[in-house]
């Protein structure tokens, strides 16, 4: 008689966050949070759900095991992860997720799912001052000769570069968008921001040109008139709306013919910030372009390419120079 074998029964299964999550994310729908701000906070718990569920190794000398429910997760668990993201990204990323992930667990304070958070004692990880550099102007001359010609995909690229360059806006604020929200009369593009805050960002008589054409193509490459309600940007090939990740591309394969570095969309942002700065721009214009709420990130961009800016001030004001 054969012997039968018995399985053993599974033990320290590690608990899944997934679900809560998932939870979190349509609380966030349902305060009609941006679905940027939704990205990243998603991004953020399911990278921590994974990192849980596959990646915690407890420290040798006495760490705490994975959890193997809600309430068994600890700071040492969270303290790992960011870790984790330290050594193998940077310090933004580690920020942002550190972030993100208090706001999660204070979520589930308020929804009586956990007694108190995990994270209520921890400090944010130190980002330090980066410099994002700004972008030449030959390098954005470079950038634009690309986007020279007639067709359909030539006028989109030098629309939405345009844009960037004479508004600042987000790449989630520029995408996110349809034909409604240009007005070319009164030379105004319609965003929502952060936290889904609504302004009206005026863009340049030159950009307001390049986009009138683009519109034109646009209804030549839908084969229809535009309706306010359309997408403003579509793919030149599938036949769908363009998403950030097709516009970060975009800009990607741009600057690899244009034979220059890449440009993180972001970096438009700073070198409008810059340049402003660099013609004299009222800081409180600046501000309310921009959607920045306190002069705190008024000084974080503006330190991008400060010392250009003083070198420039310097040869205006130079004490010596007047002595002469």
């Amino acid at each position: 008689m054969a012997e039968t074998t018995f399985l053993e029964p599974v033990t320290n299964a590690r608990y899944d966050l997934r679900a809560d999550v998932a939870s979190w994310i349509r609380s966030l729908r349902a305060r009609n949070l941006s679905d940027n701000t939704q990205r990243i906070y998603r991004r953020a718990g399911d990278s921590f759900a994974s990192f849980l569920l596959t990646e915690y190794q407890p420290d040798a000398n006495g760490g705490r095991p994975a959890p193997e429910e809600l309430d068994e997760i600890h700071r040492e668990h969270v303290e790992a992860y960011i870790g984790d993201l330290l050594e193998k990204t940077s310090a933004g990323n580690a920020h942002q997720h550190f972030r993100s992930l208090k706001t999660f667990f204070n979520w589930l304070v308020d929804e009586e799912e956990l007694d108190r958070s995990p994270m209520r004692t921890m400090k944010s990880p130190s980002v330090g001052e980066v410099e994002v550099p700004v972008i030449s102007d030959d390098d954005l001359k470079a950038l634009l000769k690309t986007c020279a010609g007639k067709s359909y995909k030539a006028r989109r690229d030098l629309a939405i570069i345009m844009l960037f360059l004479d508004t600042g806006v987000r790449l989630s604020e520029l995408t996110e968008r349809q034909v409604e929200h240009i007005d070319l009369d009164l030379g105004v593009f319609t965003v929502v921001g952060k936290f889904n805050r609504q302004r009206t960002v005026p863009f340049g008589r030159a950009t307001a040109q390049v986009l009138d054409r683009y519109l034109r193509a646009l209804a030549k490459h839908r084969g229809r008139p535009l309706s306010p309600e359309d997408a403003l940007w579509w793919s030149d090939k599938r036949g769908s709306r363009l998403t950030i990740w097709g516009v970060g591309t975009m800009i990607e394969n741009r600057c690899k013919e244009a034979g220059i570095p890449h440009i993180h969309p972001h970096q438009f942002r700073h070198t409008f910030a810059h340049q402003w700065k660099l013609q004299n721009g009222n800081e409180d214009d600046l501000m309310r372009i921009t959607g920045w709420r306190s002069r705190e990130m008024l000084s974080r961009y503006a330190s991008s390419a400060g010392g250009a800016r003083a070198r420039e001030a310097h040869k205006r004001l130079s004490p010596g120079d007047r002595l002469k």
